[in-house]
């Protein structure tokens, strides 16, 4: 049986207590790449694990309700006053049938946008130091802080995406969810779920991203349920993506039919699961190598092209992180570093041509499933306006 069926079925073992699973250290180290080895947790007994894959395999979920416990108490130990919500972690957690096994890696975190540097100077004035990197801070996106090993990002804006209409939509509804438990309504909250999926889609996703959606289409978008969705899916532009990613969670990971998807390709869903699996958490599993090929053929357009060039000249070129005035240079110093990184590698014209046809797929295959993409520029928050930032 190949590997990634036998990964389906562990998965579904852990999740539903469905069927019959056997693990190895190779299914072992799959699901760590995707983050999500811990969730086998209460079934390891039954995966006919061999004693030394059994005791690391029971360490790893050991660590993991430790780092959750460690980020549940740092949550509530906030030292911010201003009304704000949680945003994926702990709120997509509440949906899994052990939450603790579900891993962290920080707490997200929205305000209103009124109270967004407040929120930020209460954690500089409790010791938190800043963690921001280049590209969040030139998207204005979010601020990141550390301290004690717990990292908080609070959010300017949530979504990543190039409808400025779709941005403030989905920030109008959680700015308007916020409430004194810190936890969105269910229908919000599943926005902010599959909108997670949208924005890391394009650089690499794992199976724990598709996870969080599945859980809260378990627990909260049966049939009847779906047109409440659907109706503020509409606005914020998820519909066709929330309708792929379930049918494929159906076909492959247990979950059970749902009529409002039953309509999906599944030769479309197989294409998709595929490339998640090719990815793994944030793309960990993809390998080193140029991406010239990836942001020239798969961006939605000569514009969008040239604004990834941009943010990413200005991620690697401490100059202009430094000196603004270069920023405009940037797309040109990415541009040729690709190009040497590209061409000075092993088997240089083979993999550039390799890198062309994936590129090729994963672009129509985003198109096909309703990523959002940048055409018009990154849609930003910036001085109380909603701007497409170039």
């Amino acid at each position: 049986m190949e590997i990634k069926q036998r990964l389906f079925d562990v998965i579904k073992k852990s999740l539903w207590n469905m069927g019959t699973a056997t693990a190895d250290w190779e299914i072992y180290e799959e699901m760590k790449l995707h983050a999500i080895a811990p969730l086998a947790a209460p079934v390891l007994s039954e995966l006919n694990l061999p004693d030394e894959l059994f005791k690391k395999w029971k360490m790893t979920c050991l660590h993991t309700i430790a780092n959750y416990q460690y980020y549940m108490y740092a949550q509530k130990t906030l030292p911010i006053t201003v009304p704000y919500v949680i945003l994926k972690g702990t709120s997509a957690a509440q949906y899994y049938p052990y939450p603790e096994y579900r891993m962290m890696g920080d707490i997200d975190l929205m305000t209103s946008h009124e109270d967004y540097d407040a929120a930020c100077d209460m954690l500089l004035q409790s010791d938190f130091k800043e963690n921001t990197n280049a590209v969040d801070r030139y998207l204005n996106r979010h601020r990141e802080f550390i301290r004690n090993r717990a990292y908080i990002e609070i959010h300017s804006y949530y979504a990543l995406r190039d409808k400025r209409e779709e941005v403030k939509a989905l920030d109008d509804l959680i700015i308007s969810g916020i409430g004194p438990t810190h936890v969105l309504p269910d229908m919000v909250n599943g926005l902010t779920l599959i909108e997670h999926i949208n924005h890391h889609i394009e650089e690499g996703l794992g199976l724990r991203q598709i996870i969080d959606w599945m859980m809260f289409v378990d627990h909260c978008l049966p049939d009847e349920k779906w047109p409440e969705f659907a109706s503020l899916a509409s606005v914020t532009g998820h519909v066709k993506l929330a309708m792929t990613v379930t049918r494929m969670c159906e076909l492959y990971l247990g979950l059970s039919e749902h009529n409002w998807c039953a309509q999906v390709d599944s030769t479309l869903c197989e294409t998709l699961m595929e490339y998640i699996l090719s990815c793994g958490n944030f793309g960990r599993k993809k390998e080193t190598k140029s991406h010239t090929s990836e942001v020239l053929l798969t961006s939605a357009s000569w514009k969008s092209m040239l604004i990834k060039l941009k943010q990413r000249g200005v991620l690697n070129w401490r100059t202009a992180q430094k000196y603004p005035f270069f920023r405009p240079l940037a797309a040109i110093y990415q541009m040729i570093r690709y190009v040497f990184d590209g061409l000075t590698r092993k088997n240089a014209i083979k993999k550039l041509r390799e890198e062309i046809i994936i590129s090729r797929r994963n672009s129509k295959l985003f198109e096909s499933i309703g990523v959002a993409r940048e055409r018009s520029g990154r849609v930003t928050y910036h001085n109380g306006k909603y701007v497409n930032k170039q």
